[in-house]
Parts: C-alpha cells; sequence; structure tokens
C-alpha cells in the first residue's frame, strides 16, 4: 500500500493544480499577484481569487443584499428573489459556464458575489432616483445639488464598495485583485459620456474597452443576464402578472418546452410546469453560450493570434437564440415590470429616496460618522451629494423606510414635506 502523504494544500500546489486543469485561455491565479492597490503578503493556502471571494462574502455590503428588492419587494412573499438570491445565481450560472469552458472559477465566483454590491434599496428604481439627484435634474428644488455631481450608477457604485466604503482592514476598501475589480466594473455599461466617479482609481482596468479582458468575467456578465430573464420571469408568473397561456407563445418557451418533453400544464400541474420551464430556459441558454463562446474563442485565436486580453465580448449567445432571449427581455418588461402593482411600489420608493437625501442634505449631522469619513473632496456641495448617495444606496429598503420614519416623527424635514410622506401607506 503506497504510503499516504498527509499536508496542507498550499497557494503553490493551487497554483499548479491550475496550471495542469485550466484551459489555456483561463485566467491564472498567479497571474493576478501585485495588481492589488496596495501591498500586502499572500496566504499560505488561498490564492488571490479565493481571498478576493471571501472578502467579498464577508463584508457588510454583501450582507445586505439580504434585505435589497429585485423586482417585488422584500416583504411582499418569501419566495420571490431578492438581490442577494439573485447574487447567487448569477454565481451558479456564471460558474457552470466556467466549469464547462475550462476557466477559473474562482475568480467567475469572486466577480459574482461583488457584482452588485453597489446596488441601491428598491431595485433599480433606485440607481435612477440617486442618478437623477447626482446629475442635477433636481436642481430647481431646494436641498438638491444645483450642479451635475457625476451620476450613480451600480456597477460603478459596486467598485466604490470594495474599493472606498467597506472598513474592514488597515486600508481603505476589500484591496480586491485588478481581474476581480475589473469584472465587477464591466458586468454592465460604463456609459462612459454621462457617468464619472470623481475619485475611483480605473488603472489597470483596461477602462478605454466596454468588455472586461477575462473570460471569467465576461461569462459573468452574460450569465447576469440569464439570471434576470428567468427568474423574473418565474417571480412574474408566480405573482400572477402573466398566465402561463401568455407565456407559452415566446418562441424560446416552445424550444425549451420541446427539450424537456413537456407540453401545457394541466389542471394543478401549474407550480411543476412553471418550475420545469425556468430549469429548460436556463439550460437551453447556458448550453448555448457555452458552444457560441467556443467558436468566437476559436475565431479571435485564429485572428489574434492569442488566448489572453480579450478585448471582444466572446461570452454571447448565437445568431439563433439571441433575437428570441431579447424578445423574452421585452416580454418580461411589458408584462411584468411596468405593471401597476410594480410602478405603484416604485413611486413609494422615489418618495422615500428623496425625502431621505432631503433629510441628510439639510441635517449632515444626522449622516453615521464612518461615512463623513469619505467626504474627501472637501465640504463643497457635490462632496456632501455623493456621500449622502453612499449612504443611501447602501441601505436595506426596511432601513430606508424605517429612517424616513424617524426623520418624518422627530421634524427634520419641512411641514409640508411631512403632510405629504405622512398620507403614504409606507409611512403609516
Amino acid at each position: 500500500m503506497q504510503k499516504i502523504q498527509f499536508k496542507v494544500c498550499s497557494r503553490e500546489d493551487r497554483h499548479r493544480l491550475e496550471q495542469r486543469s485550466l484551459a489555456p485561455f483561463a485566467k491564472q491565479s498567479d497571474a493576478a499577484y501585485g495588481s492589488r492597490r496596495y501591498a500586502e503578503p499572500e496566504h499560505a493556502y488561498r490564492t488571490a481569487f479565493q481571498r478576493d471571494r471571501d472578502r467579498i462574502i464577508h463584508s457588510r455590503a454583501f450582507r445586505r443584499l439580504k434585505h435589497k428588492r429585485q423586482v417585488f419587494l422584500t416583504n411582499t412573499g418569501d419566495h420571490y428573489r431578492t438581490r442577494l438570491t439573485h447574487t447567487m445565481e448569477v454565481s451558479q450560472i456564471g460558474r457552470t459556464i466556467a466549469r464547462a469552458l475550462g476557466l477559473n472559477e474562482d475568480l467567475t465566483e469572486a466577480i459574482a458575489l461583488g457584482h452588485d454590491l453597489g446596488h441601491t434599496p428598491f431595485g433599480h428604481l433606485g440607481e435612477i432616483i440617486l442618478n437623477d439627484i447626482l446629475q442635477g435634474k433636481y436642481a430647481d428644488r431646494d436641498g438638491f445639488p444645483r450642479c451635475s455631481c457625476g451620476g450613480f450608477k451600480h456597477n460603478y457604485q459596486s467598485l466604490r464598495v470594495v474599493d472606498c466604503l467597506e472598513l474592514k482592514y488597515e486600508f481603505p476598501g476589500l484591496n480586491l485583485t485588478a481581474p476581480v475589480r475589473e469584472g465587477i466594473l464591466k458586468h454592465t455599461g460604463l456609459k462612459r459620456g454621462t457617468i464619472r466617479y470623481p475619485d475611483l482609481d480605473l488603472s489597470d482596468l483596461h477602462f478605454d474597452h466596454d468588455h472586461a479582458f477575462t473570460l471569467e468575467a465576461q461569462a459573468v456578465a452574460i450569465a447576469d443576464e440569464v439570471a434576470q430573464r428567468t427568474h423574473d420571469l418565474e417571480d412574474g408568473i408566480r405573482a400572477g402578472l402573466v398566465d402561463i397561456e401568455a407565456v407559452r407563445e415566446l418562441e424560446i418557451v416552445g424550444m425549451a418546452e420541446k427539450s424537456l418533453g413537456m407540453g401545457a400544464p394541466q389542471g394543478s400541474d401549474s407550480h411543476l410546469y412553471r418550475n420545469r420551464l425556468i430549469n429548460g430556459l436556463i439550460n437551453l441558454l447556458v448550453s448555448d453560450i457555452i458552444e457560441t463562446t467556443l467558436k468566437k474563442l476559436e475565431s479571435f485565436s485564429e485572428r489574434k493570434q492569442r488566448l489572453a486580453d480579450f478585448d471582444e465580448f466572446l461570452a454571447g449567445f448565437s445568431k439563433g437564440i439571441d433575437p428570441l432571449q431579447k424578445k423574452l427581455n421585452k416580454f418580461i418588461y411589458e408584462r411584468i415590470i411596468y405593471q401597476e402593482i410594480v410602478r405603484r411600489a416604485d413611486e413609494q420608493a422615489k418618495a422615500v429616496l428623496l425625502g431621505l437625501f432631503l433629510a441628510y442634505s439639510f441635517r449632515p449631522e444626522l449622516l453615521p460618522d464612518d461615512a463623513h469619513h469619505f467626504r474627501s473632496q472637501g465640504e463643497d456641495e457635490a462632496a456632501l451629494a455623493r456621500t449622502i448617495c453612499d449612504h443611501i444606496a447602501g441601505m436595506t429598503d426596511n432601513f430606508a423606510v424605517s429612517e424616513l420614519r424617524r426623520f418624518v416623527r422627530k421634524g427634520v424635514l419641512a411641514d409640508d414635506i411631512r403632510t405629504d410622506l405622512l398620507q403614504m401607506e409606507w409611512m403609516q
């Protein structure tokens, strides 16, 4: 019997395992060393990307995702997605794609778990309101910025969270590696012309290119779309906003049904049908992504004679599936996202966010001490506005509402604003 050697699997052992097991176009962990913004010794048995993933999971911003809305409010039902469950689904889908392609799963997972850390309370509506404030669109109202302060977008804010706002170490932020930071920033569009974050360090992030330079980051970006399409559809069906008969008219749904060998639900089978349909759609989309990415990767290699620095977006849908998944997305927006029940919640959320901004604008001393730490641009209007939006963006849905209730009770806001807010259902 061969003698077994008992020893710790060191970081160097992990590197050798990556070199043997990962595809030649995967991002090796040892290639990320030296890319942190602040120098620190490496870990004995965790690679750089494992360490990044763990730091994200242990952050306060990650824990708060549990109580942030995806589409439906977090208090409307136990089974609707929250920002945290969405993040976990993106991670699972991204890792599935990465494993099938031979990519670095640790890098993929770290990007996926961190991609929405900067998301606001109340879903994308919160992002829109904070962007309007910081673009100066409320300049004619007292208490709001009179000029553009650079705008707000959740992917930039996610980078700001991991670079600045988390306070756990002797340096600002989580000190993540550049490939993880780039993947977080570029999981959605950059909008360079309208979004300007004054103090972000964008060096080493290939900011001149729209897409991340690793396939792992690109896998997360496309996994984000798959997760959104499928879980928003499932939640919409669950909420009764759209019936299964209407869903079955979509061509891509017919393809998923055919792949599963299933037809129209009978009687009480609608619950099982919904679950199997979402499973079939995910499998259909992910399989298409994997096959398409390999074909694009082969073409890229032949044209550019390299298998690194992917300055083209290769992780995508095929020409046959892409228009069908776009029709699915349009269906979801028209039949679920823009429905009255969602828009009514959006109107109340807007009032909460504007009320909070005004309260902090008139009474900056109400901001927590750690928020004041980031007014690095001085005491000017833009610095205060950005600091307020940093604080609001980090709030959960429930905390935002309870904080505004507290301000209303304390008389922080003007009487006419308080009167309007007190008429809201959420303030009762």
